[in-house]
């Protein structure tokens, strides 16, 4: 094998934590379907220096001329899962630095295509298609932004669209109390934060029963977060002509928000509710 392939090959790995077969033929020169890649790739499986991870995804070691463990967070394995692939939801949470539980069993990653499960080294990802409005309206990297970990660059929801994100779909975020906590503690955390793409996005999503739980969350926080009073009457326009239950809450065990028109987990709104009578307006 020419020694300018082995080296190109081996400064890649080094590189590279994670990666495709077609990123490793693109960086070396060859095509993906080369019987050289093929036996590239085995002597360094061989080696103890590669690892084949489900889903077509292959993992390097820290320093790809020795062998040692794979030190790799499962996020970064996730990101090269799909090529469109977008990290949400609670692992958006966690790389901003806001996940208030610390071992959260699963990856989530946004993508057009198939939904599925794949198990990764330590967690599992699961696949999750973007709302049905963002891919009819070629907007499914709406609100995205690229971060670097371990040298991958990560394509992640911005934080504006994670809050509505999460705020819409707890399930995908640990469930209401894990939201909750996250949430808590957000808006002294995050760097920057631009409540008109909130309003944006709930715009763009076009789903009323989201807008009255953004909505509150924003005004909250209005003074620690800036928030406009446009952005909120810009919300309160959207809201439906019900009142639907927000964060997970379920009727006999919820407090109404008269202002946001929405049903609410008491403990969601202030601990001080606990043990009051759960349909309370407020």
């Amino acid at each position: 094998m020419p020694t300018e392939l082995q080296e190109r090959a081996t400064g890649f790995l080094s590189a590279n934590p994670a990666f495709t077969r077609g990123e490793f033929a693109a960086a070396v020169g060859l095509p993906e379907g080369s019987a050289t890649i093929g036996r590239l790739l085995k002597r360094e499986t061989d080696a103890g220096r590669l690892q084949r991870l489900n889903g077509g995804v292959l993992a390097a070691g820290p320093n790809s001329k020795l062998p040692g463990p794979f030190a790799v967070p499962d996020y970064v394995y996730a990101s090269k899962l799909r090529p469109d692939g977008v990290l949400g939801y609670h692992t958006a949470l966690e790389l901003y630095g806001i996940s208030y539980t610390v071992r959260y069993n699963t990856v989530h990653l946004i993508s057009t295509g198939r939904p599925r499960t794949v198990a990764l080294p330590c967690r599992r990802c699961r696949i999750v298609r973007p709302h049905r409005t963002l891919i009819a309206a070629g907007e499914t990297d709406f609100l995205t932004v690229r971060m670097e970990r371990q040298g991958v660059s990560l394509k992640v929801t911005a934080f504006e669209r994670t809050l509505v994100d999460v705020l819409h779909r707890a399930d995908r975020a640990g469930g209401r109390d894990e939201v909750i906590e996250c949430l808590n503690v957000a808006p002294y955390l995050v760097d920057e934060f631009d409540c008109s793409k909130v309003a944006d996005y709930v715009e763009l999503l076009g789903i009323s029963s989201v807008a009255g739980v953004v909505g509150w969350w924003l005004e909250r926080w209005q003074t620690k977060l800036d928030v406009s009073l446009l952005t909120l009457e810009r919300l309160h326009d959207m809201l439906p002509g019900w009142k639907p239950y927000g964060l997970r809450a379920r009727p006999g065990h919820s407090a109404l928000n008269r202002h946001w028109r929405v049903y609410l987990p008491p403990d969601a709104i202030d601990t001080s509710f606990e043990g009051t009578d759960p349909e309370m307006e407020f």
